[in-house]
């Protein structure tokens, strides 16, 4: 008994002192303050600490923020400084600089940013990487966030996903961000990133871009979507060769313009905005020309357009072959250069100014000149607004007046998802003039209560919506959803998103309706629900209506730039209804409609009813069956 007292006694003392040992490793480098938590991230001031984050064990799950700026000159790396990165790493507006890295795989400042990491205020300067496949000077692959980032230098990639930014976005958001790196590599090869599966937004390029393939001056290939953006880089390569994306497969670029010469010098599909396009143009430019060898096909504004013009590329501009632009194929409309500095010239475009028709309008056209995204405020002379959504009153006051901006008149409504006097959205939303005033929609908490509606739900008195929190707290009472309603105003949704349909969502994932139908009316009186944005995932009947019955009536209604998501193989997507029984009249919506393996008809994911003298001008988006 006694040896085996002692065992214990041993074996626990040599516990102790290996759990000593292995802490003392984990910390070996002592940053310069902070816990790693989120509220109190670790400080890092020197080169020693930021090497520490990718060799320490489990730093990867901590946060850290710069308290300076970090030079790593004298030493070739093989591998990224840090391999994988799950949290916060917040640059604090300072740069890391001279990152030198030849080697094997994925290369980059991070290696691989995981679910859940998010990278911002960060410069990356000077950097010289050489590696042999995703290839970034921030990230070789990216599956987080990248928000308000840049990079610049070289960097070369024998093998394909090479970017300036970011190698291979897998499934991230990049936004806010740009590179001026100079990048060469095999194919998918891009200026900010090599190939993007996920989101880009408000990113621009401007460094030379060249490769052997599916090359593009902002994204190499891009199978996710790419709004607000531009690229200003040259780009040269063999094939599917564009000023802003080399190869556009299935999903969108919206609101973006090119300006960088394109060369190609192989096979063929060069374009000044996008090489080949599988997917969708929407409101976009290029004044790029387009020269080389294998000019067959070869566009102004695409190369190749595998579908027909009316359904891949709309609303879409380059400059004419007679004054410099690429060859007229007939994708997209060819203008002079004198009516490419016209508003008027861009059909279907919201230009920021005082006539402009949303809160959040993409472009702006200074004098004399061509359009420009409204967030280049150094061509705008606007200033943009710190994102206040979701904050106190008193959090989003000193948030705008900390950037100068002049906190005036505040509204109340209701919304679901914000205590009382927490900010829904700013008005303007995203820029405005230097020291402008700015007005604040604020929660006014609680639900709203239908008894109290000036409407008692009857076909001689319908209840009236005049908010869109109003709108938004039917979700919460299906016992009225055989009511009559009427809109009084127009509404923008701006500031809210939903998971599923917000008027009779399905229920349950079975292949039939699991719910309560709407079998009541709802008269629009010809008033617009703006930005109304549903990402569902899971759900089978997206729309604003999930599902109108057989008795369900809606009158008189027009959606505008809607979002509409859903996969799977059983999900109805629409941009009025997933699932139509009952009469449509008088209706249309404008936008972006994202559908499973199912056919939509845009108003309606699937119409069995009756449509008299209602349409929808929207992106129908097909082939994405996740998850059945």
């Amino acid at each position: 008994m006694a040896s085996s007292k002692n065992r214990q006694v041993v074996c626990r003392a040599l516990a102790v002192i290996l759990i000593l040992g292995y802490c003392g490793a984990a910390w070996s480098v002592e940053f310069a303050g902070g816990t790693g938590e989120p509220n109190d991230p670790h400080q890092i001031a020197t080169a020693e600490q930021l090497i520490a984050v990718g060799t320490q064990p489990g730093l990867s799950v901590k946060c850290f923020v710069l308290v300076a700026p970090i030079d790593l000159s004298g030493s070739i790396r093989s591998s990224p400084v840090i391999p994988s990165l799950a949290s916060d790493f917040d640059g604090n507006g300072l740069t890391i600089r001279n990152l030198r890295i030849k080697g094997y795989g994925p290369q980059g400042l991070f290696g691989n940013l995981m679910v859940g990491a998010l990278v911002k205020n960060l410069g990356v300067e000077d950097v010289d990487v050489i590696g042999t496949g995703s290839c970034g000077a921030l990230a070789g692959q990216n599956n987080g966030d990248v928000l308000n980032c840049y990079s610049t230098g070289v960097l070369t990639c024998a093998g394909s996903h090479a970017g300036g930014l970011i190698g291979y976005n897998l499934g991230g958001i990049i936004s806010n961000s740009y590179s001026a790196v100079e990048v060469t590599g095999s194919s998918d090869v891009g200026g900010l990133v090599g190939t993007n599966n996920g989101t880009v937004s408000n990113c621009h390029s401007t460094g030379p871009v060249m490769g052997g393939g599916t090359v593009g001056g902002l994204a190499g290939s891009s199978t996710g979507e790419i709004t607000s953006c531009y690229s200003s880089s040259a780009v040269t390569g063999g094939y599917e060769v564009g000023g802003l994306v080399g190869n556009n497969h299935l999903y969108w670029i919206s609101f973006c313009y090119s300006t960088g010469h394109v060369t190609g010098i192989g096979t063929g599909n060069f374009g000044g905005l996008v090489g080949r396009n599988d997917g969708y143009v929407i409101s976009c430019y290029s004044i790029a020309s387009v020269t080389g060898q294998g000019m067959r096909p070869a566009g102004g504004l695409v190369g190749t357009n595998s579908n027909s013009q009316g359904t891949t590329v709309r609303n879409s501009y380059f400059l004419a072959p007679s004054d410099g632009g690429g060859p007229d194929n007939k994708a997209g409309t060819a203008l002079t250069m004198a009516s490419m500095k016209l508003p008027s010239s861009y059909l279907g475009w919201d230009f920021w100014g005082p006539d402009a028709d949303s809160r959040d309008n993409p472009w702006f056209m200074p004098a004399d000149a061509f359009p420009v995204q409204t967030w280049q405020t150094e061509i705008t002379g606007l200033a943009v607004l710190p994102n206040v959504a979701g904050l106190s009153l008193d959090q989003a006051r000193a948030a705008l007046l900390a950037a100068g901006f002049v906190p005036a008149d505040l509204s109340y409504d209701f919304c679901r998802a914000l205590p009382r006097d927490h900010v829904i959205y700013a008005d303007p939303h995203s820029v405005a003039p230097v020291a402008g005033t700015v007005n604040l929609v604020l929660s006014s908490g609680g639900a709203y209560d239908w008894a109290g509606n000036p409407g008692d739900g009857t076909a001689a008195n319908p209840y009236q919506v005049q908010t869109p929190g109003q709108l938004e707290s039917l979700a919460d009472h299906p016992e009225l959803w055989d009511k009559c309603f009427m809109l009084t105003a127009d509404m923008d949704m701006v500031g809210r998103a939903y998971q599923a349909a917000l008027i009779a969502p399905d229920e349950d994932q079975s292949t039939d309706f699991q719910g309560t139908a709407f079998t009541g009316t709802f008269n629009g009186q010809g008033h617009s629900i703006h930005n109304l944005t549903i990402g569902s995932y899971i759900g089978d009947y997206v729309g604003l209506f999930g599902m109108i019955g057989k008795a369900g009536r809606i009158d008189s209604l027009h959606l505008l730039d809607v979002s509409m998501t859903g996969t799977g193989s059983l999900t109805y997507v629409g941009a009025l209804a997933g699932y139509n029984e009952g009469t449509l009249t008088d209706c249309l919506a404008t936008g972006i409609v994202v559908t499973g393996c199912k056919r939509s008809e845009g108003l309606a994911g699937l119409n069995r009813g009756n449509m008299a003298n209602s349409y929808a001008d929207v992106v129908i988006v097909r082939g994405f069956c996740h998850g059945r």
